[in-house]
Protein backbone atom coordinates (compact mmCIF):
# COMPACT_ATOMS: atom_id res chain seq x y z
CA UNK A 1 0.00 0.00 0.00
CA UNK A 2 1.69 3.35 -0.65
CA UNK A 3 2.10 6.03 1.81
CA UNK A 4 -0.47 8.27 0.48
CA UNK A 5 -3.13 5.46 1.07
CA UNK A 6 -1.34 4.87 4.56
CA UNK A 7 -2.27 8.99 5.28
CA UNK A 8 -5.83 8.49 4.65
CA UNK A 9 -5.42 5.49 6.83
CA UNK A 10 -3.93 6.79 9.55
CA UNK A 11 -5.77 8.78 12.40
CA UNK A 12 -3.69 11.97 13.42
CA UNK A 13 -5.92 13.81 15.34
CA UNK A 14 -6.62 14.40 18.69
CA UNK A 15 -7.35 11.20 20.52
CA UNK A 16 -10.12 12.36 22.32
CA UNK A 17 -11.94 12.60 19.08
CA UNK A 18 -11.14 9.02 17.83
CA UNK A 19 -12.99 5.71 19.02
CA UNK A 20 -11.44 2.77 20.44
CA UNK A 21 -10.27 0.99 17.21
CA UNK A 22 -8.77 4.22 16.36
CA UNK A 23 -6.75 4.37 19.37
CA UNK A 24 -5.50 1.27 19.19
CA UNK A 25 -4.59 1.63 15.79
CA UNK A 26 -6.89 -1.44 14.83
CA UNK A 27 -8.21 -1.04 10.99
CA UNK A 28 -11.57 -2.03 9.43
CA UNK A 29 -14.61 -1.86 11.26
CA UNK A 30 -14.32 -4.89 13.80
CA UNK A 31 -16.95 -6.58 15.39
CA UNK A 32 -15.06 -8.47 17.47
CA UNK A 33 -11.36 -9.70 18.11
CA UNK A 34 -10.23 -13.05 19.84
CA UNK A 35 -6.86 -13.06 21.03
CA UNK A 36 -5.06 -16.46 21.89
CA UNK A 37 -1.75 -16.39 24.61
CA UNK A 38 -0.03 -19.26 24.08
CA UNK A 39 3.24 -18.89 26.76
CA UNK A 40 6.79 -20.52 25.30
CA UNK A 41 7.88 -24.06 27.48
CA UNK A 42 11.62 -22.64 26.93
CA UNK A 43 10.42 -20.26 29.90
CA UNK A 44 10.98 -23.21 32.10
CA UNK A 45 14.78 -23.63 30.11
CA UNK A 46 18.42 -22.13 30.54
CA UNK A 47 18.25 -22.21 26.65
CA UNK A 48 19.06 -18.41 25.25
CA UNK A 49 17.56 -18.42 22.13
CA UNK A 50 14.17 -17.63 20.47
CA UNK A 51 13.37 -20.01 17.37
CA UNK A 52 9.54 -19.54 17.22
CA UNK A 53 9.65 -22.29 14.67
CA UNK A 54 11.13 -24.54 17.00
CA UNK A 55 9.00 -23.38 20.09
CA UNK A 56 7.15 -25.50 21.74
CA UNK A 57 3.67 -23.61 23.08
CA UNK A 58 0.86 -23.68 25.60
CA UNK A 59 -2.66 -21.97 25.45
CA UNK A 60 -2.55 -19.90 28.86
CA UNK A 61 -5.76 -18.16 28.05
CA UNK A 62 -8.15 -16.47 25.85
CA UNK A 63 -9.39 -12.24 25.82
CA UNK A 64 -12.33 -11.37 23.39
CA UNK A 65 -13.39 -7.93 22.81
CA UNK A 66 -16.87 -6.79 21.35
CA UNK A 67 -17.16 -3.56 19.20
CA UNK A 68 -19.75 -1.53 18.33
CA UNK A 69 -20.62 -0.51 14.69
CA UNK A 70 -19.12 3.15 15.40
CA UNK A 71 -16.10 1.82 16.30
CA UNK A 72 -16.43 1.45 21.02
CA UNK A 73 -15.93 -1.16 23.12
CA UNK A 74 -18.79 -2.84 24.27
CA UNK A 75 -17.33 -5.86 26.72
CA UNK A 76 -14.05 -7.70 27.04
CA UNK A 77 -13.93 -11.09 28.34
CA UNK A 78 -10.75 -13.48 29.54
CA UNK A 79 -11.19 -17.36 29.20
CA UNK A 80 -9.21 -20.24 30.47
CA UNK A 81 -8.20 -22.18 27.01
CA UNK A 82 -11.32 -25.00 28.33
CA UNK A 83 -13.27 -21.95 27.36
CA UNK A 84 -14.13 -21.36 31.36
CA UNK A 85 -15.13 -17.62 32.20
CA UNK A 86 -12.04 -16.04 34.28
CA UNK A 87 -13.14 -12.05 33.93
CA UNK A 88 -16.15 -10.62 32.37
CA UNK A 89 -16.46 -6.73 31.37
CA UNK A 90 -19.20 -4.68 29.91
CA UNK A 91 -18.77 -0.99 29.05
CA UNK A 92 -21.94 1.17 28.95
CA UNK A 93 -22.53 4.60 27.26
CA UNK A 94 -24.06 7.84 27.26
CA UNK A 95 -26.26 9.11 23.94
CA UNK A 96 -23.18 10.48 22.55
CA UNK A 97 -21.04 7.80 23.15
CA UNK A 98 -19.17 9.22 26.53
CA UNK A 99 -18.34 6.30 28.57
CA UNK A 100 -20.70 6.19 31.51
CA UNK A 101 -19.77 3.26 33.77
CA UNK A 102 -18.61 -0.46 33.50
CA UNK A 103 -18.99 -3.17 35.43
CA UNK A 104 -16.41 -6.52 35.68
CA UNK A 105 -16.93 -9.42 37.10
CA UNK A 106 -14.16 -11.41 38.65
CA UNK A 107 -15.25 -15.32 38.53
CA UNK A 108 -12.61 -16.63 40.52
CA UNK A 109 -12.86 -14.78 43.52
CA UNK A 110 -17.00 -13.92 42.91
CA UNK A 111 -16.55 -10.05 43.14
CA UNK A 112 -17.52 -7.40 41.36
CA UNK A 113 -16.03 -4.04 40.13
CA UNK A 114 -17.87 -0.71 38.94
CA UNK A 115 -16.32 2.10 37.53
CA UNK A 116 -18.53 5.52 37.32
CA UNK A 117 -17.72 8.37 34.81
CA UNK A 118 -18.65 11.81 35.94
CA UNK A 119 -18.55 15.12 33.29
CA UNK A 120 -18.59 18.79 33.89
CA UNK A 121 -21.00 21.56 32.28
CA UNK A 122 -18.98 21.51 29.03
CA UNK A 123 -19.12 17.25 28.46
CA UNK A 124 -15.88 17.02 29.54
CA UNK A 125 -14.43 13.95 31.93
CA UNK A 126 -14.15 15.04 35.61
CA UNK A 127 -14.07 12.13 37.89
CA UNK A 128 -14.04 8.49 37.79
CA UNK A 129 -15.16 6.11 40.84
CA UNK A 130 -14.11 2.59 41.03
CA UNK A 131 -16.63 0.41 43.58
CA UNK A 132 -16.08 -3.05 44.81
CA UNK A 133 -18.97 -4.64 46.19
CA UNK A 134 -20.96 -1.09 46.31
CA UNK A 135 -17.83 0.45 48.44
CA UNK A 136 -16.22 3.08 47.10
CA UNK A 137 -12.43 2.22 46.59
CA UNK A 138 -10.75 5.09 44.49
CA UNK A 139 -11.78 8.00 42.78
CA UNK A 140 -9.74 9.87 40.35
CA UNK A 141 -9.91 13.35 39.29
CA UNK A 142 -9.56 15.22 35.84
CA UNK A 143 -8.91 18.77 34.53
CA UNK A 144 -9.24 19.03 30.82
CA UNK A 145 -8.48 21.84 28.07
CA UNK A 146 -10.87 23.22 25.56
CA UNK A 147 -10.72 20.21 23.48
CA UNK A 148 -11.48 17.55 26.31
CA UNK A 149 -7.73 16.23 26.49
CA UNK A 150 -6.96 15.39 29.91
CA UNK A 151 -4.23 17.93 30.97
CA UNK A 152 -4.30 16.79 34.93
CA UNK A 153 -5.30 13.22 37.09
CA UNK A 154 -5.34 12.81 40.31
CA UNK A 155 -5.66 9.53 42.16
CA UNK A 156 -6.79 9.97 45.58
CA UNK A 157 -6.23 7.22 48.53
CA UNK A 158 -6.41 7.54 51.92
CA UNK A 159 -4.00 10.05 53.34
CA UNK A 160 -2.38 10.93 50.27
CA UNK A 161 -3.13 11.74 46.31
CA UNK A 162 -0.85 10.97 43.31
CA UNK A 163 -1.09 13.51 40.29
CA UNK A 164 -0.21 13.85 36.54
CA UNK A 165 0.41 16.55 34.21
CA UNK A 166 -0.17 15.51 30.31
CA UNK A 167 0.93 17.76 27.66
CA UNK A 168 -0.07 17.52 23.77
CA UNK A 169 1.24 19.02 20.49
CA UNK A 170 -0.14 20.67 17.80
CA UNK A 171 -2.09 17.75 16.74
CA UNK A 172 -4.01 16.83 19.82
CA UNK A 173 -1.40 13.72 20.33
CA UNK A 174 -0.11 13.20 23.75
CA UNK A 175 3.30 14.11 23.98
CA UNK A 176 4.51 14.45 27.78
CA UNK A 177 3.43 13.13 30.98
CA UNK A 178 4.31 14.14 34.36
CA UNK A 179 4.30 11.98 37.37
CA UNK A 180 4.40 13.52 40.78
CA UNK A 181 5.00 12.10 44.13
CA UNK A 182 3.26 12.67 47.16
CA UNK A 183 4.69 15.78 47.88
CA UNK A 184 4.33 17.42 44.79
CA UNK A 185 7.44 16.77 43.06
CA UNK A 186 8.19 15.39 39.52
CA UNK A 187 10.01 12.08 40.26
CA UNK A 188 9.12 10.40 36.67
CA UNK A 189 8.22 12.03 33.09
CA UNK A 190 7.62 10.60 29.75
CA UNK A 191 8.12 11.63 26.06
CA UNK A 192 6.33 10.77 23.41
CA UNK A 193 7.05 10.84 19.56
CA UNK A 194 4.61 10.58 16.27
CA UNK A 195 5.64 10.50 12.59
CA UNK A 196 4.07 12.44 10.39
CA UNK A 197 0.92 10.08 9.90
CA UNK A 198 0.29 10.74 13.70
CA UNK A 199 1.40 6.92 14.57
CA UNK A 200 4.08 7.06 17.89
CA UNK A 201 7.55 5.62 17.45
CA UNK A 202 9.25 6.82 20.35
CA UNK A 203 8.72 6.88 24.48
CA UNK A 204 11.19 7.70 26.66
CA UNK A 205 10.83 7.33 30.48
CA UNK A 206 13.04 9.87 32.31
CA UNK A 207 14.03 9.77 36.15
CA UNK A 208 14.77 13.03 37.69
CA UNK A 209 15.81 15.71 35.51
CA UNK A 210 17.49 13.75 32.38
CA UNK A 211 18.05 10.18 33.65
CA UNK A 212 16.42 8.02 31.02
CA UNK A 213 15.36 4.99 32.24
CA UNK A 214 12.68 3.15 29.93
CA UNK A 215 13.02 3.53 26.08
CA UNK A 216 10.26 2.45 23.66
CA UNK A 217 11.01 2.21 19.93
CA UNK A 218 7.59 1.26 17.53
CA UNK A 219 7.92 0.48 13.82
CA UNK A 220 5.84 0.25 11.32
CA UNK A 221 5.55 -1.28 7.94
CA UNK A 222 5.33 0.84 4.60
CA UNK A 223 0.83 0.28 4.78
CA UNK A 224 1.53 1.09 8.45
CA UNK A 225 0.63 -2.15 9.61
CA UNK A 226 2.43 -2.88 13.14
CA UNK A 227 5.92 -4.33 12.47
CA UNK A 228 8.07 -4.50 15.44
CA UNK A 229 8.41 -2.90 19.12
CA UNK A 230 11.57 -3.01 21.24
CA UNK A 231 11.12 -2.02 24.49
CA UNK A 232 14.59 -1.18 27.23
CA UNK A 233 14.31 -1.22 30.99
CA UNK A 234 17.62 0.68 31.71
CA UNK A 235 17.09 0.48 35.59
CA UNK A 236 16.82 -3.37 35.35
CA UNK A 237 19.25 -4.14 32.15
CA UNK A 238 16.64 -5.55 30.06
CA UNK A 239 15.10 -5.73 26.60
CA UNK A 240 12.25 -6.68 25.09
CA UNK A 241 11.11 -7.05 21.52
CA UNK A 242 7.45 -7.50 20.42
CA UNK A 243 7.34 -9.12 16.22
CA UNK A 244 4.79 -8.66 14.30
CA UNK A 245 3.62 -11.29 11.33
CA UNK A 246 1.40 -11.86 9.77
CA UNK A 247 -1.62 -9.81 8.85
CA UNK A 248 -5.41 -9.90 7.19
CA UNK A 249 -7.11 -8.00 4.51
CA UNK A 250 -7.09 -4.93 6.46
CA UNK A 251 -3.82 -4.67 7.46
CA UNK A 252 -4.68 -5.52 10.98
CA UNK A 253 -1.92 -8.06 12.77
CA UNK A 254 -2.95 -11.49 14.03
CA UNK A 255 0.63 -13.21 14.86
CA UNK A 256 3.22 -11.21 17.86
CA UNK A 257 6.16 -12.83 19.73
CA UNK A 258 7.37 -11.41 22.31
CA UNK A 259 11.40 -12.28 23.37
CA UNK A 260 13.08 -10.97 26.35
CA UNK A 261 16.99 -11.01 27.00
CA UNK A 262 16.68 -13.37 24.05
CA UNK A 263 14.32 -15.42 25.64
CA UNK A 264 10.80 -16.60 24.16
CA UNK A 265 8.28 -15.58 26.54
CA UNK A 266 4.68 -15.70 24.59
CA UNK A 267 3.04 -15.57 21.22
CA UNK A 268 -0.32 -14.39 20.65
CA UNK A 269 -2.81 -15.05 18.09
CA UNK A 270 -5.58 -12.92 16.93
CA UNK A 271 -8.58 -13.55 15.18
CA UNK A 272 -10.67 -10.49 13.89
CA UNK A 273 -14.68 -10.72 12.75
CA UNK A 274 -16.07 -7.31 10.60
CA UNK A 275 -19.42 -6.25 10.04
Amino acid sequence: MPDLLRGLQAQNGPDVQKNHLQRNHIYGNVKEITTYTLLSRALTSSEDTANVEEAIFDTAWVFVQLYSKDGYLLSTCKLTPEKDTLLARTYHYLSDARLESWKEIDFQSNTTVECRYEYDVNDFLSAEKIFADDSLMQTTTYKTDGMGNVIEMVRHYDGYSLKNCSQYNENGLLSRVEEYDPSGKVYKYVTIEYDNFGDEVNRRAFKGENDLIEYTYTQYNQDGSLSKVIFEDRLHDSREHYDYADYDQENNWTVETRTKDKKLIYKRIRNYIYY
